[in-house]
């Protein structure tokens, strides 16, 4: 161990904005800071020096906001998700790898936790050369294969994605033949042959992809840990709608829908603003999250000032949108496995629409499974599971209420619990 009072933690992530960096900052700022840890975060194109690499990260990262604001979403799955994984992850892995190792070697942490797609394999091989405890935290609820290593210990919301990590066979070339820096040309020229026969080839038998939205027959015995949502300190407080509407000059008479598209603003926002002008209820209220989209805030209150039956209120970028989710009586989003964490913790029920990208899924499968909210296909089906979702919230609550009851109810409890398990770690 690096310094007997102090354990070395290296947290490495991306700059995305798809919830890896997110993660990673509410371990290092707020989960992990404990007196027995010393804390280092590095992106994956720092870990590995290289200017292209980062210029590729930027390019990909800024067409998938691209293709998610205009709501793009099957052009950005096939392109990013799936062909870039098909054909780009065992080339980029193979030519990482000495240059990741190497820059490791400096760090020289204690434990190694990762929050982001595409480096578990070059990491894993590091931390079971080192033999160090290796942490894949899985910030979605479905993965693919980059999520999954024999070498990690992998950190999930909920037993559903511990089912699609195990359901993967080991036996495949991408888990089977390790990479490291020792590893010859002709070794990772074969690596990347068996790798594109196996997922490219013979495809319709070998997926790369996993929903939650079924039982998988268990593969590999990938150790996995459960540890329910997994937010910042604020989500876990609990909240008084009545306070919170009197402050936000709500009436508790009115029916409050907040809309909320993430990051990525753009088209979601307006496309389900407009499809509300059909819905004719008493004292409507909608409620935009912009954030930092300032075109977004514009077409907003361009809609809004025509003449409609509801009133359109616009959020900025704000720092209490959790409180804004607790007021509200449902919140419409982009699928994602974050919104789905905080509105649980709000104790609001979620509207989804059925389209997702594949990372997204599974938020879809999981909110229809535990029945948290309701997932919609067009406009008139919007209306119907409004109308539901309105008549019966009180259940939705429960059933929100029950399921939270099975995990850590407060941030301390939460924290503490994942602090035992890489304690833990050092000790096996």
């Amino acid at each position: 161990m690096s310094d007997a009072a102090k354990i070395k933690i290296l947290i490495v992530y991306e700059r995305s904005g798809m919830g890896h960096e997110v993660m990673a900052n509410i371990l290092a700022k707020e989960i992990l800071q404990n007196g027995h840890f010393e804390i280092i975060s590095y992106t994956i194109t720092e870990l590995l020096q290289d200017p292209l690499s980062e210029l590729l990260t930027k390019a990909w990262v800024s067409a998938w906001n691209f293709f998610m604001r205009h709501n793009w979403i099957e052009l950005a799955d096939i392109l990013i998700n799936y062909l870039m994984r098909l054909i780009l992850l065992p080339i980029g892995e193979v030519s990482s790898v000495t240059a990741m190792h190497q820059t490791l070697d400096q760090i020289a942490p204690d434990i190694l936790i990762c929050t982001a797609d595409t480096a578990g394999k070059c990491l894993g091989s590091w931390a079971k050369e080192k033999q160090i405890p290796f942490f894949l935290v899985i910030t979605d609820l479905s993965v693919f294969i980059d999520l999954v290593s024999p070498n990690a210990t992998h950190i999930c919301y909920f037993s559903e994605t511990v089912n699609a990590v195990q359901s993967f066979p080991f036996t495949l070339t991408y888990w089977s033949d390790e990479l490291t820096r020792s590893s010859k040309l002709s070794e990772q020229i074969g690596f990347i042959g068996r790798y594109l026969y196996d997922f490219v080839i013979c495809y319709p038998q070998n997926r790369i992809y996993r929903n939650i939205d079924r039982d998988y027959k268990p593969q590999n015995q990938a150790r996995c840990e459960i540890i329910g949502p997994l937010r910042e300190t604020k989500h876990f407080k609990i909240r008084e709608r009545k306070k919170l509407r009197d402050r936000f000059d709500l009436s508790s008479t009115d029916v409050c829908i907040l809309i909320v598209s993430g990051s990525f603003g753009g088209n979601f926002c307006t496309k389900y603003l407009k499809s509300l002008q059909n819905l004719f209820l008493d004292s409507l209220v909608v409620i935009i999250a912009c954030g930092r989209d300032e075109n977004l805030r514009i077409k907003t209150e361009h809609i809004a000032g025509k003449k409609q039956n509801y009133k359109v209120r616009t959020l900025g970028f704000v720092d209490n949108l959790d409180e804004w989710m607790s007021a509200v009586d449902i919140i419409l989003a982009r699928p994602s496995a974050g919104i789905l964490l905080e509105a649980m913790l709000a104790r609001t029920p979620l509207l989804l629409p059925r389209k997702a990208a594949a990372n997204d899924r599974g938020a879809i499968s999981f909110v229809e499974k535990y029945q948290l909210g309701e997932c919609f296909s067009d406009r008139q089906d919007l209306n119907l599971k409004i109308r539901r979702l309105l008549d019966e919230k009180e259940l939705y609550q429960n059933r929100i209420d029950a399921l939270l009851k099975k995990y850590p109810s407060t941030f301390e409890e939460q924290s503490a619990n994942l602090c035992r398990i890489l304690l833990r770690s050092l000790e096996s």
